[in-house]
């Protein structure tokens, strides 16, 4: 493992690996690459700031294992060796699939793997917002010792946005408890099972709970505004796991303190890592979580040890099992020789 420029003779790539996450939970992946001859490369420092550098971080390496920094026309242009971004998560809003296919970069992320991490946190958030636990864990602690009443999840109506595999697993959860489920997606037209499937607007109006499960897209940007807050039950909850773009969030804290939410949970938010002046850190039913959700640390291990393998599968002539911008093994601009199907 090398945290140097210096290139060395090696069998394998050579990686820069951006993620956090896969340097504290990927020893499994961190054993496969080096034993495939792949040489490490960590950076200096991590999050929004490192995109800055990303150019130059790049020179000479073959991949990125990548966190949510920004992969632009401009990074392909720029770093010419590479040949792969490996996302070491689910979302890959950061990484412009388009700009990647044009320049012959393979890209990949690790669908599925964060699904009941995701799930479990999320309903971790609802039940303490439900019953108000952190309210009772900071009164505690400061000396108090008085009833502080909730509310019961059975006979509530969770909506969802968002039916995907987190969505549907949420869903699957809050059913448990005795909720009545309703779900808005683009892509699902029908009715499940554990869903009904119902326009936004309606969501919006008969949810008790609210919980976002959405990508980020140009669809979904600001989709919860003043207006769509407006329109949710007073006294209801919101929660989002998903993308921050989603949230208007001086919008929430609106709604927040003007007392027309009961209270609402954030593990993503706009700017990552919130600022330390943000008004959100103020706001006493608000639940910040600092981008958690898919952190457990046996998914996170999967994560890790999956984008891994996806990386050597294509060192070593193999299309990845997840391919983002399959197009990319049609192009003339493909920067490795074409692979084969696993």
């Amino acid at each position: 493992m090398s945290e140097s420029g210096r290139s060395t003779e090696r069998r394998g790539w050579r990686v820069l690996v951006t993620s956090r996450a896969f340097w504290n939970h990927g020893r499994d992946g961190i054993a496969l690459m080096e034993a495939a001859g792949c040489e490490l490369i960590r950076p200096a420092r991590y999050g929004p700031e490192l995109s800055a550098d990303l150019i130059g971080l790049l020179q000479g390496c073959d991949a990125s294992l990548a966190s949510a920094e920004d992969y632009t026309a401009r990074v392909f242009a720029g770093a010419p060796t590479l040949k792969m971004v490996a996302r070491c998560g689910v979302g890959y809003d950061a990484v412009d699939l388009t700009a990647a296919t044009a320049a012959g970069v393979v890209c990949t992320n690790t669908p599925g793997i964060n699904v009941d991490a995701v799930a479990d946190f999320t309903v971790g958030l609802i039940l303490a917002l439900a019953r108000r636990i952190t309210e009772l864990d900071r009164m505690t602690r400061d000396g108090g010792w008085s009833e502080v009443s909730g509310v019961l999840l059975t006979g509530k109506t969770v909506g969802i946005v968002g039916l995907g595999h987190i969505g549907r697993a949420v869903a699957r959860r809050m059913a448990a408890f005795g909720s009545e489920i309703l779900a808005t997606d683009p892509h699902v037209t029908r009715s499940t099972e554990i869903a009904s499937m119902v326009p936004f607007d309606a969501l919006l109006a008969r949810s008790d709970i609210i919980t976002v499960h959405a990508p980020s897209s140009p669809d979904t940007a600001g989709m919860f505004d003043a207006a769509a807050f407006a329109s949710m039950k007073p006294g209801a909850y919101f929660v989002n796991t998903a993308r921050g773009s989603i949230v208007v969030e001086e919008a929430l804290l609106d709604a927040l303190q003007a007392g027309h939410l009961a209270g609402a949970a954030l593990d993503v938010v706009r700017q990552e890592p919130l600022p330390t002046d943000s008004p959100l850190r103020g706001v006493p039913n608000l639940i910040l979580t600092a981008h958690n959700a898919f952190n457990a640390r046996e998914a996170a291990a999967r994560m890790c040890t999956m984008t891994a393998e996806q990386i050597v599968s294509l060192m070593r002539g193999v299309v990845p099992a997840a391919t983002l911008n399959p197009g990319v093994y049609r192009s003339t601009a493909l920067r490795i020789p074409r692979p084969e199907e696993a």
